[in-house]
């Protein structure tokens, strides 16, 4: 009796010190996880504020979008563009 005992007792140790290696690796495993699901987490995040706000996204890339010509002209078609953007937008939209 004693014998199975002390095969129990060894048994017993040695998965416990088996668990508590597998949870150190699962720790380590998931704090690797982590950090790349975060920068995943920040892109969609930036995909979901562009695809809510298109329409300042649009109106701002036609504005900073212009030719190289006068500058009344060139700010008076980036408005123009903007204006258009905004309308399909607009229609689209209902």
């Amino acid at each position: 009796m004693n014998a199975k005992k002390a095969y129990l007792r060894r048994r017993r140790e040695f998965l416990i010190s088996q668990a508590e290696a597998q949870r150190s690796e699962v720790s380590y495993l998931t704090l690797r996880i982590q950090e790349r699901l975060r920068i995943v987490d920040m892109g969609l995040a930036i995909a979901k504020t562009i695809r809510a706000h298109r329409l300042l996204l649009m109106t701002g890339a036609a504005l900073l979008w212009r030719p190289r010509r006068h500058k009344l002209l060139s700010w008076s078609s980036g408005l123009f563009t903007a204006w258009r953007a905004f309308k399909l937008i607009r229609k689209n939209r209902i």
